[in-house]
């Protein structure tokens, strides 16, 4: 090769290098260099807030020159502070940030929750119980690390990126809704001190249920019955008196209760609200205030139980007025219930359903009038029950309709029930032996030891 051609190799190998360096030159105005002054957050150096076991820094030549973090190496750290500032530096989303940051956490808190479990016996297929479930559950210690554990995550994800992890975890289950529906009127920082308190009960309760290994004694739903107090009073130092009751109208044992009783009342928003009030004060002022492991206690609180309920159920018909209060007693049938959610299934009209209730109604009554009457014998009770329990049968099926009274009457224990008497039989008198026949002589006599008894020489006793 000629010094000409060499020396014009040399010169366009230059200017595509002083073109290369004002190239990136132009980049560096326009991108911000990330130093160190300008990432916020503090450094740490706790083994928990560690991504991974490598921290890869830029090599590149061109990257260095730039100091762009132009790869993901680059932008990935151990420390999760770092990690989110790098991420941030390069504009990506918050969500975004948030769905990274909860993965890895949560990655790095099941291998621990693992290693924790890992403690209990080793799984074996042919053991059942306590043992096929690893004693995980029944073991304290295990448990204790297990919840120690949860709340390192959770104020690790609160200190990382500001966020109730429970809120952020149901996102992913499509219950961010649900917890707009429970706690949209209270603040943030406040569902967020409500979700705390939960959570602590929750997992003082499950001890409870642990400990009794399936069967609950006295002292175990004391300790549930002080739980709810306590929890209750915390829940009160949090909330006002209004938010109070509108958290305790979403999430208490009260209003679950209620909302089950009243599958087939459909109360208004307003009478909700009255019959939960007395509820709420009834068990209060009732069912808290007996000590259920106190013997005496018990017998008192049981001699009074049908007379608090009757004042209760006095005081919700004077709420509701006669006609809704009616709905409201039919409601608590559970033959009621059960009609009721057949006709939803097969979409019966609802007069359907009151007409087969009251058709139930009036049989049962005539059912007690039967049974009441003394100038009928046995046999005369039975016919006349059964004859109802089939008419009732087929009245219902015609109402119903086939495909509908094949399933309802696998459930409608009412209509047999119809049929059979709580009058207890008389019993059978003896007949008298006309005087012209002898009874019938044994073939042989009976044998009879000196000093024996009818049942023979060892007498019961």
């Amino acid at each position: 090769m000629n010094p000409r051609s060499v020396n014009l190799i040399l010169m366009a190998l230059v200017l595509g290098l002083l073109g290369t360096i004002g190239f990136m030159a132009y980049l560096m105005q326009q991108t911000p260099v990330i130093t160190r002054w300008d990432v916020p957050g503090r450094i740490v150096t706790n083994t928990v807030t560690q991504v991974s076991v490598r921290k890869v820094y830029p090599t590149n030549f061109l990257a260095s020159l730039g100091k762009l973090p132009i790869s993901w190496d680059a932008i990935e750290s151990t420390n999760y502070h770092t990690y989110i500032a790098n991420l941030r530096a390069i504009n990506c989303p918050a969500e975004t940030i948030r769905d990274i940051i909860l993965t890895d956490v949560a990655k790095l808190y099941s291998k621990r929750r693992a290693a924790i479990q890992a403690q209990g016996q080793p799984y074996k297929f042919w053991q059942t119980g306590d043992a096929w479930e690893n004693k995980t559950a029944s073991n304290p210690a295990i448990r204790k690390q297990l919840q120690d554990l949860e709340a390192e995550e959770r104020a690790l994800i609160k200190d990382l990126l500001g966020v109730n992890l429970d809120v952020e975890l149901a996102k992913y289950w499509n219950a961010d809704d649900e917890q707009e529906r429970m706690y949209g009127f209270l603040s943030q920082d406040k569902r967020d001190r409500v979700s705390q308190l939960q959570t602590k009960y929750e997992q003082l309760e499950q001890e409870v249920y642990a400990n009794s290994k399936g069967v609950m004694l006295d002292e175990d739903r004391e300790k549930l019955k002080k739980l709810q107090k306590a929890k209750e009073t915390e829940m009160a130092g949090v909330l006002s008196a209004e938010e109070l009751e509108e958290y305790e109208l979403r999430a208490s044992p009260t209003a679950n209760g209620l909302r089950s009783q009243m599958s087939g009342f459909q109360p208004t928003e307003d009478e909700f609200r009255k019959i939960f009030r007395l509820q709420k004060v009834f068990e209060n002022d009732f069912n808290q205030a007996f000590d259920s492991t106190d013997d005496t206690q018990i017998d008192v609180k049981s001699r009074a139980q049908q007379d608090a309920q009757d004042a209760l159920n006095a005081e919700i018909k004077k709420t509701l007025g006669d006609a809704r209060y009616n709905q409201w007693v039919k409601a608590q049938d559970g033959d009621y219930k059960a009609l009721t959610q057949m006709a939803e299934r097969f979409q019966l009209p609802q007069e359907t359903t009151d007409k087969i209730y009251q058709m139930k109604q009036e049989a049962e009554k005539l059912q007690q009038k039967i049974d009441s009457n003394p100038n009928l014998t046995d046999q005369q009770r039975a016919t006349a029950l059964a004859g109802i329990a089939k008419e009732t049968e087929n009245s219902v099926k015609t109402l119903m309709g086939d495909q509908p009274w094949q399933a309802y009457r696998k459930t409608a224990s009412w209509i047999p029930n119809l049929g059979v008497s709580s009058v207890p039989p008389e019993p059978e008198q003896p007949q008298p032996t006309p005087a012209s026949q002898t009874p019938p002589q044994p073939p042989f006599p009976p044998l009879l030891i000196p000093g024996a008894g009818p049942f023979g020489p060892f007498q019961p006793k």
